[in-house]
């Protein structure tokens, strides 16, 4: 289907809530900003039939893919941990890259518990997210470059930026979101470039990464598990052994 044709249908299905179509995004970046407007989850049953009759294919992201029971249970007896269900998504640079793993949650709450009443700012300096940025890691267009991440994985064109990613962070203008990146990296950089403070970076913070947990994992996996994801995900070096101490965490 031709981009204008895609563009067409996406408009048709925003009459109903007054949303406005931007014409000068790309299809797919529009899609992820009316499926934010309508509520459709990433990967959900709706997103993946609207991803389909739009694009004419399968929408193959978005859901934690579940082990069959045997081979899930030969894994948890060799001791091992199957990447399947526990990477946030392979390198698309290479085959050997190392896995970036998300943490998962079975609900909003459980994502919003990490959103304690101390400062954001408190928060980045808990998790090691930069936030004092060196002028030689901005460039010229205004993204922020972690000079350790910049080191240790290729950085990535637009042309690069497949669709095995969050399509929500393509809902930002001036900002190239990285696959093969830290969540946490890539939103102080996106907060950099859109100068959120105090409690809108908060609020944007909530909302992407319960975005990011519902676009990869849905509601799948071991609950436990998924706290301590995020845990680990958010920096903290102590991890609790309890989905209700994960919840009380304050950074």
């Amino acid at each position: 289907m031709a981009s204008g044709t895609q563009m067409e249908l996406i408009r048709a299905w925003s009459r109903d809530i007054g949303h406005v179509v931007d014409t000068a995004n790309s299809p797919k970046a529009e899609f992820a900003r009316l499926a934010k407007a309508k509520g459709w989850e990433g990967g959900n049953e709706t997103w993946r039939s609207r991803w389909k009759e739009c694009f004419k294919e399968e929408y193959p992201y978005g859901q934690c893919r579940r082990l069959a029971g045997r081979n899930k249970a030969e894994a948890l007896e060799d001791g091992g941990i199957h990447l399947e269900d526990r990477m946030r998504r392979l390198s698309i640079i290479s085959d050997t890259s190392s896995f970036s793993v998300i943490s998962r949650a079975d609900s909003l709450d459980s994502v919003r518990s990490f959103d304690s009443h101390e400062s954001f700012e408190d928060l980045g300096a808990a998790v090691d997210v930069p936030v004092s940025l060196n002028p030689a890691s901005v460039s010229e267009t205004n993204e922020y470059k972690d000079p350790i991440e910049s080191e240790r994985k290729p950085s990535l064109s637009s042309s690069e930026c497949k669709a095995d990613s969050n399509p929500a962070w393509a809902e930002f203008t001036n900002f190239v979101h990285s696959p093969t990146a830290h969540f946490k990296s890539e939103f102080e950089r996106l907060a950099h470039i859109k100068n959120w403070t105090g409690n809108v970076k908060r609020q944007q913070f909530v909302s992407l990464l319960s975005s990011e947990v519902a676009f990869y994992w849905g509601t799948d996996g071991d609950k436990l598990e998924q706290h301590q994801e995020m845990c680990r995900d958010l920096g903290l070096t102590h991890i609790p052994g309890t989905v209700t101490q994960c919840k009380k965490v304050r950074f």
